[in-house]
């Protein structure tokens, strides 16, 4: 993956994501995290080499099955991007009324959601009049209303404090409980220890692969296998 002329920002990256997985990616500012997840949910092609989506080659899929393929991806954006001009219900429902739900569904979707998220008492109030971990849990219900296949969440403990990064973190691991498959980028050691998933890190645009356990240092062998091996669940 590069920028036009510029160097590869990801180069040699190969790894698996088994449905129903759930990993950390990480790696230091730079490193290539957001690039990675652009790929993923679509909004880049691969400068060279291949990407397969629900077994889908995305490098070669005509553009207008791109949008279709879109919809099966949550995303989690680590600066929310919410309409200000709309409620936090409203908020989450777009995902369903551009898909052409019908309205009573949405409403009954929407509200189940919001409270399983803890935000029953500020449907109708509007980002701005939001703390960070309440946007932040809006941004989430956007993400996932639509019961996507795939989730990428980038740095979505961000802008909370810890008790509120782990409460997120819970609501991740529920919705992929349910099947989903999630890929959370995120600089938090303390998250990545004490959750037990998979790390993919990146360094200087090279992908490597941790074990859940080497993860929490509980293992001898630590270190990151030396290519970019196949990420397993």
């Amino acid at each position: 993956m590069r920028y036009g002329t510029g160097p590869e920002v990801l180069r040699e990256v190969t790894f698996s994501l088994a449905p129903g997985s759930f990993h950390f990616l990480t790696g230091r500012s730079g490193a290539g995290k957001s690039s990675l997840l652009k790929l993923m949910y679509l909004a880049h092609r691969p400068s060279r080499g291949l990407i397969t989506l629900f077994d889908e080659d995305i490098a070669t899929a005509p553009r207008k099955r791109l949008p279709l393929l879109r919809r099966r991806v949550g995303v989690v954006f680590q600066e929310f991007r919410l309409l200000n001009h709309l409620s936090a219900f409203d908020n989450v429902a777009l995902p369903l009324q551009v898909a052409g739900v019908r309205d009573s569904t949405v409403r009954k979707n929407v509200r189940e959601l919001l409270n399983w998220t803890g935000l029953a008492d500020h449907m109708k109030a509007r980002p701005p009049t939001l703390s960070g971990g309440q946007q932040q849990r809006v941004a989430i219900a956007r993400a996932i209303i639509a019961k996507p296949s795939l989730l990428l969440a980038d740095e979505p403990t961000g802008n909370v404090d810890e008790a509120m990064g782990v409460r997120l973190l819970y609501l991740f691991e529920e919705l992929n409980r349910m099947g989903t498959t999630v890929v959370i980028a995120t600089h938090s050691e303390a998250l990545i220890s004490r959750f037990q998933h998979p790390v993919l890190h990146l360094e200087d645009g090279v992908l490597t692969t941790r074990q859940a356990s080497a993860a929490r240092g509980s293992s001898s062998d630590d270190a990151p296998s030396p290519s970019a091996a196949e990420a397993k669940p």
